[in-house]
């Protein structure tokens, strides 16, 4: 697969200079789990932002090498409202971004699941002061975005000795309009159970599955694109937006398999794959 990034000041001019229309939702992907949303009051949250190649510069040979380049620099972040960590590995929990980020824009909240976030305020003096602890069921508020932690199972639950999850995924409401980004996770009774009762309108789900080769590498798995057909249709999802694909080759599953299957098995049902940099606009 072959990327024709945008022109970085570009985009993020887009972030700030898009108005959102009332009922509506402007997503933009920042590749591999990122992303930013917006809604109509001009609110902006991130969510997983790994715009750095920390991981290739700390571990030279790390098969985790980035297809493409970081579509912005972490700094134009600055103008969120919040920014949402879903758990502690490398390309979601980004510390290469968050730390010139945090510098940037010393009010901005970073939210990151409870155990890892009690290490971060404890340990890193330049985000300490900023992280805030993310907790299953807690409600945060970022504008009008009300947003509620949802337990996720990369591998399976993980909590730490006060019941808090180490792994997450953030459902975001504003107005009648919601959209879930269900972090790194399997598909589980329980989260399945939930997320039909939310129904969010948009899903961003990751596709990129695990197998046995991968689990001898320690790469832990997640939901694969058939999980994420029959989830979203389970739920009453309106729009899925893939995610986990694209970024590292080592890691992923051809995106076509999902677009075949959606089209085969739910025709009708709406799905997007976006491409890093790319803003889409959802309409109610």
């Amino acid at each position: 697969m072959a990327f024709v990034l945008r022109d970085p000041h570009q985009l993020a001019a887009e972030l700030t200079a898009t108005q959102v229309p009332c009922h509506a939702l402007a997503v933009w992907s920042l590749g591999q789990a990122g992303m930013v949303i917006k809604n109509h009051a001009g609110d902006l949250v991130a969510i997983d932002p790994y715009l750095s190649d920390a991981i290739e510069r700390r571990h030279p040979d790390t098969e985790f090498v980035r297809r493409y380049p970081p579509v912005l620099p972490p700094e134009a972040l600055a103008v969120c409202d919040a920014v949402l960590i879903t758990h502690f590995h490398d390309d979601h929990l980004d510390l290469a971004t968050l730390e010139p980020l945090a510098e940037k824009a010393p009010q901005l909240p970073i939210w990151v699941p409870a155990p890892d976030g009690r290490l971060l305020q404890a340990e890193n003096r330049l985000l300490g002061s900023q992280v805030r602890l993310a907790k299953t069921g807690s409600l945060i508020e970022a504008g009008e975005f009300q947003i509620l932690p949802v337990a996720a199972a990369h591998s399976d639950y993980e909590r730490d000795d006060e019941g808090n999850d180490r792994f997450l995924g953030y459902y975001l409401r504003c107005g009648a309009l919601s959209l879930w980004h269900s972090g790194d996770t399997l598909v589980t009774e329980a989260l399945q159970s939930q997320m039909a009762q939310l129904r969010p309108h948009i899903c961003v789900l990751p596709i990129n599955g695990g197998d046995v080769a991968r689990g001898r590498r320690g790469i832990m798995p997640n939901m694969s694109f058939r999980d994420a057909a029959d989830l979203h249709h389970a739920i009453g999802g309106d729009l899925l937006l893939p995610c986990h694909y694209d970024l590292f080759s080592c890691n992923s599953d051809n995106p076509a398999w999902f677009v075949d299957d959606m089209l085969t098995r739910y025709p009708g049902k709406k799905f997007h794959l976006l491409m890093p940099g790319e803003r889409f606009l959802y309409l109610a």
